[in-house]
């Protein structure tokens, strides 16, 4: 099923859902909200258990038109409720409750930069490249981009990459630990699709759920607080198997 809308493409590929930005060629973000929150949720409804999220054509997106940005400047408030927008979304994203894969081809830079390190699991081809530019300009990530990377490589690395604004290749990316998986030129969609269903293949959708809200917990909450979630939801689970099996 495929579904155009200005600036997205939606398709299903059985119980995945490919989420792709869709302004080519460089896929520029018109608005740091790239899709709104409850587009997005009216998409996932159902029986999609897994998402990838990848930019139309040659490049995954180069961030934000920065023309476009300081064209907002006139009215501040505006641009600032525009980026808070934009950080609810990548929030969205990170804490959904199925996998999400970033499929990375071409540039990855700034804003789309954002987008990557707010999913689960980023896959890119060897040619990918990767920066946070803002720099350049005399601006800083304004979607929660350098929290993530720090968490993933570090404060020292962090600090350097957005500081000199250089771009690194995916080989670097790999062992920065800001990219999980490198494939071949024109291969990630095909290998990021194999490996949700390689994932969630047979899985109900509910155990889905309660291992991703398990590992999102991690970020939101003490360890303590955690793991009396997961007792919880292994009692819940425990219960409804016994059920089935007495049923049987």
């Amino acid at each position: 099923m495929l579904n155009k809308e200005e600036n997205i493409e939606w398709v299903t590929d059985g119980e995945i859902g490919i989420l792709k930005i869709n302004n080519p060629p460089q896929n520029y973000l018109i608005n740091p909200e790239f899709i709104n929150i409850e587009t997005l949720q009216e998409k996932l409804a159902g029986d999609i258990k897994g998402l990838v999220i990848s930019g139309n054509g040659r490049h995954f997106s180069a961030g934000a038109d920065l023309e476009n940005i300081f064209n907002k400047t006139e009215k501040p408030e505006e641009l600032k409720l525009n980026l808070i927008k934009g950080n609810k979304l990548l929030n969205y994203i990170e804490n959904l409750e199925i996998p999400v894969i970033a499929t990375i081809s071409g540039v990855c830079f700034g804003g789309g930069f954002e987008i990557a390190l707010a999913c689960h699991i980023r896959v890119c081809t060897e040619t990918s490249l990767f920066a946070f530019p803002e720099i350049n300009s005399d601006l800083i990530p304004g979607m929660g981009g350098l929290q993530r990377m720090e968490k993933l490589t570090g404060k020292a690395t962090t600090l350097e990459l957005a500081f000199s604004g250089d771009t690194i290749n995916a080989s670097k990316a790999y062992d920065l630990k800001l990219v999980d998986y490198i494939t071949e030129k024109n291969k990630a969609l095909e290998f990021s699709v194999d490996l949700l269903k390689n994932i969630i293949k047979d899985r109900p959708l509910k155990v889905i759920n309660m291992i991703m809200k398990s590992i999102n917990n991690s970020n939101k909450m003490d360890i303590e607080k955690a793991m009396e979630n997961d007792a919880e939801m292994f009692c819940e689970l425990a219960v409804e198997e016994a059920k089935r099996r007495n049923n049987r």
